[in-house]
């Protein structure tokens, strides 16, 4: 199947219906000049907030769409949570990452649909999304003993554990209100128990 620069090429059937505007024949008024804004390693963002990753060998390589599922994370964010996944959307090979780069900001990128690539994605994407979802690099910093960090998406909630800990019963100094009562002697009548007390004005008003 022939394909231009502004197409399209599916090259499989798709399992469902897509989202994005991926289903038009036509990019331009979605893909075209549309510059990296950031880049890290091999993954990078678009002035739109798409992400992509340039995977395979550095001379045989191609673009990899990231599907997001998070809001108002930043782009390091995203990278250091592990908060995407692929969405099987990809490129043509490319001689250098360089080339692949220049590609899409000029829009020369014919895309295809790699179904496998989108059915990893899916169980990429499930494990990922849930809200105490921490990656593999997180967990053995604690279990080294390094001080647990709160997950971007649950913004200022604490963890259980430090919840519980803010919890906990604490003895509170009296304020200066109160210290005029510390500091005046208490009188005969005050030191007795309260059920002595009212004992006392039962029999007085028996008298």
């Amino acid at each position: 199947m022939s394909c231009n620069r502004t197409c399209v090429c599916v090259t499989t059937p798709l399992p469902r219906p897509l989202v994005g505007g991926y289903q038009k024949n036509s990019l331009s008024d979605g893909w075209a000049m549309v510059r990296i804004r950031d880049r890290q390693d091999r993954h990078f963002m678009d002035e739109r907030g798409r992400m992509f990753w340039i995977n395979g060998p550095e001379e045989f390589c191609y673009l990899s769409e990231q599907r997001q599922w998070r809001k108002n994370l930043s782009f390091a964010q995203v990278l250091e949570w592990k908060q995407c996944a692929p969405s099987g959307l990809v490129s043509q090979r490319f001689t250098s990452i360089v080339e692949a780069c220049e590609a899409f900001e000029h829009n020369r990128v014919v895309w295809s649909r790699d179904l496998y690539l989108r059915r990893m994605g899916d169980q990429m994407a499930l494990h990922r999304s849930v809200d105490d979802y921490r990656p593999t690099s997180m967990k053995l910093a604690d279990a080294a003993g390094a001080s647990p960090r709160v997950a971007p998406w649950l913004g200022t909630e604490k963890p259980k554990d430090l919840e519980a800990e803010s919890a906990a019963p604490s003895c509170q100094w009296p304020g200066s209100g109160n210290l005029a009562l510390l500091e005046r002697p208490l009188r005969n009548s005050e030191l007795l128990h309260p059920h002595r007390r009212r004992r006392s004005r039962v029999m007085e008003s028996a008298h």
